[in-house]
């Protein structure tokens, strides 16, 4: 007796090829939280929010992507100088494009969000068009008396909904090893700061099957990312915008780029901290083909990946890897970035 060839699971599946996913499998990307794509088009900007268990909500934003890309201008401006000038100047003219990016985007969603999502909910931002240039989880009022963003919700990013989904779905294989590599790698001027990063990554990781390293050449760096399943990276990050691809860290013996490392084929790849300057910097001239350095360890298969917007005091982010690393390990011993996160919200550190 023979079998109908369309009952096969291989040729069943090929039902739904090319064609987009159901928005009940866009769903499986907000069992953690829900997702909130914003959108900028000629025609109106709006924002969506995906939740796990009703229809998607649309909220209309009263704001033109001309603004938006007049806001995100302005934001890439300030932060590409950040600390040549005056601090204070520098500081009262980010505060005010994080002002309107609230009036105008931010707090509208967030008085919708907030009828649904209790406080203190994780939520994940994902951006398009010029809004990937801005930073939604950073907008509030600013003002005494008032909250932002951060008192509501913990905000994290994924560059599409199906990069959630992936990433929701991926199931370590190795979960009896946590693998972990500290990598700095800094100008000799600048030695001491970034060796504060890893040395606060370091104090964690040996405990965890970890190595901590300075100097890496790039077929270290390769071979050591490809093994390790948790990584730190305490070094220069080099964005082209030009050719987003061509995007790099900075190694001892040159860059390890971005195109490099998603042909790497890595084993089990779980976190990766990018301790590095620009890493989410995307492209102003092009933002929705832009391909950052945060983004581009997610590629490859890093399930949760952190990194900066604009240039970063180093002493600053040392405080912050310590205070990361100090809440990543869960009481049976084992690293938990997910808990790490709610932790650190709940910190007044900062």
């Amino acid at each position: 007796m023979g079998c109908c060839p369309l009952a096969h699971p291989h040729v069943a599946r090929l039902f739904s090829f090319l064609l987009p996913l159901l928005f009940s499998d866009l769903q499986k990307a907000a069992e953690d939280g829900p997702v909130i794509i914003v959108n900028a088009s000629q025609y109106n900007c709006d924002a969506m929010i995906i939740m796990i268990d009703q229809n998607p909500i649309h909220i209309s934003l009263d704001i033109t992507r001309a603004e938006v890309s007049e806001l995100s201008s302005a934001f890439q401006s300030l932060t590409v100088h950040a600390g040549s000038s005056d601090h204070e100047m520098e500081l009262n003219n980010i505060v005010g494009v994080l002002r309107k990016l609230w009036g105008r985007v931010v707090g509208p969603i967030l008085q919708v969000l907030r009828k649904f999502i209790p406080r203190d909910s994780r939520i994940w931002w994902c951006p398009s068009a010029e809004f990937t240039l801005l930073p939604l989880h950073a907008a509030g009022p600013y003002e005494p008396k008032s909250h932002n963003v951060a008192h509501f919700y913990i905000s994290s990013y994924t560059p599409t909904v199906t990069t959630l989904i992936r990433a929701r779905l991926q199931v370590s294989r190795g979960a009896s090893a946590q693998h972990s590599v500290a990598i700095s790698q800094a100008r000799p001027d600048e030695g001491r700061n970034f060796g504060i990063c890893r040395r606060s990554a370091c104090h964690t990781l040996p405990t965890l099957h970890g190595a901590c390293r300075e100097w890496f050449n790039c077929p270290g760096a390769f071979d050591a990312i490809s093994q390790k399943q948790w990584l730190h990276l305490a070094c220069h990050g080099m964005p082209n915008r030009q050719q987003p691809l061509e995007s790099s860290f900075a190694m001892h013996d040159g860059p390890l780029k971005i195109r490099d490392i998603i042909r790497t084929h890595l084993h089990d790849p779980e976190f990766a901290f990018l301790s590095a300057y620009h890493t989410t910097v995307g492209d102003e001239s092009s933002p929705n083909e832009a391909i950052h350095l945060t983004a581009a360890m997610q590629f490859p298969g890093f399930r949760s990946v952190i990194g900066s917007m604009w240039s970063v005091d180093v002493k600053v982010v040392g405080q912050i890897v310590s205070l990361f690393y100090a809440n990543l390990v869960d009481d049976s011993g084992r690293l938990d970035c997910k808990a790490c996160c709610e932790d650190i919200a709940q910190e007044d550190s900062f």
